[in-house]
């Protein structure tokens, strides 16, 4: 705890202080106030896009993110808001923090519901559509069948 907020209150104010003073003996005073104005208008359009997206999901987060970086007064985490902004960053990290999110639900023995567009139902993701089509007897252990593709599992046909 005291590594984060060492991180967070000292460690990243004085690396943006130092980085602003690089931008304004490289660009001046002017210009680099602008720059950072800009970016403060760009985070504000980023977060209005991000927040009118439906549905909500880890990219309007990630997106959300990266406007309040860009909010935020200084260079660095102007950077790191723009990187926020490139498609590749973002789907690292949306596989990163599914990764994270399912180990964790899993390590809780939670199950995740979603709205189904197609079905237009709730249903559970650690279960596979279908019809389970019995065998034979059984000792009561173990399921025997196969996946039968239900009707939303098939495409629909226009004729």
């Amino acid at each position: 705890m005291l590594v984060v907020f060492l991180l967070f209150f000292v460690v990243i104010p004085v690396l943006e202080l130092y980085v602003g003073s690089l931008v304004v003996d490289a660009l001046g005073f002017g210009p680099a106030t602008l720059l950072l104005l800009v970016a403060v208008v760009l985070g504000v359009i980023v977060m209005r896009s991000a927040w009118r997206r439906r549905p909500r999901s880890t990219e309007s987060a990630i997106l959300m993110a990266a406007g309040i970086l860009l909010l935020l007064p200084g260079y660095v985490s102007d950077v790191v808001g723009l990187l926020l902004l490139l498609p590749p960053v973002r789907a690292l990290l949306r596989v990163w923090i599914g990764q994270r999110v399912a180990r964790r639900l899993t390590s809780w023995n939670l199950t995740i519901l979603r709205w189904d567009d197609d079905t237009g139902r709730i249903t559970r993701t650690d279960v596979v559509p279908g019809e389970v089509v019995e065998d034979g007897p059984t000792d009561g252990r173990v399921v025997r069948g196969e996946i039968v593709p239900g009707p939303s599992d098939q495409p629909e046909s226009r004729s």
